[in-house]
């Protein structure tokens, strides 16, 4: 908390993952970072209105990428047609707003393209090495500080239509591929990324 204010961050997500976003909001709440959820508040219509000065409040926002939003979008389902829309808007604003953006993978590889982001953790946060990594950044934001782009952790997508730069803070194993959430293609590491601490 900084001054009299909690510190906010806003999930984007679909409900059906809630077991991953309930991870997530545990890691909120064990550093008291108030995460805005759209299933557990009064959303009013209009929910645009909502999300805007919601987000407006928020010092990021995290895209959480679960396995049913996976499967949703697979199936190109009314779930994902639903879900996609507004996802794309609210990284739309906190693009505009210029705050950090997110994506976390709940162990599952991501199969749509997110076109802004810079801060990618293709892992589960549900397993507690990676679950202590997320909840140390949160506590920088609860601090009042900014993201900390650890050494080394600044990945270029390799695809030659992409060259999207971001953080990737986690280790990757070497020979390890994971999919880039901004083109889909496969980024092979021959070497491994070492997260520095």
């Amino acid at each position: 908390m900084v001054g009299s204010r909690p510190i906010k961050v806003f999930e984007s997500h679909t409900k059906l993952d809630s077991k991953f976003c309930d991870a997530f909001d545990r890691a909120c709440a064990r550093v008291g970072i108030d995460a805005f959820r759209s299933e557990y508040e009064g959303v009013k219509p209009p929910a645009w209105k909502t999300i805007r000065d919601e987000l407006r409040q928020s010092k990021a926002l995290f895209l959480l990428v679960g396995k049913a939003l996976v499967k949703a979008q697979s199936k190109h389902s009314a779930e994902w047609e639903h879900t996609q829309n507004w996802i794309s808007y609210e990284i739309g604003i906190a693009c505009d707003l210029g705050i950090d953006i997110w994506v976390i993978c709940d162990d599952v590889a991501i199969n749509f393209p997110v076109p802004y982001f810079n801060i990618y953790v293709p892992y589960s946060i549900r397993r507690q090495d990676n679950f202590q990594n997320i909840v140390r950044d949160l506590q920088r934001y609860a601090s009042g500080n900014e993201y900390d782009v650890r050494p080394g952790s600044v990945v270029t997508c390799t695809y030659k239509g992409c060259r999207i730069k971001y953080n990737l803070p986690a280790t990757v194993a070497e020979g390890r591929e994971i999919v880039c959430p901004c083109c889909l293609q496969i980024m092979t590491f021959p070497k491994g990324h070492p997260l520095k601490k």
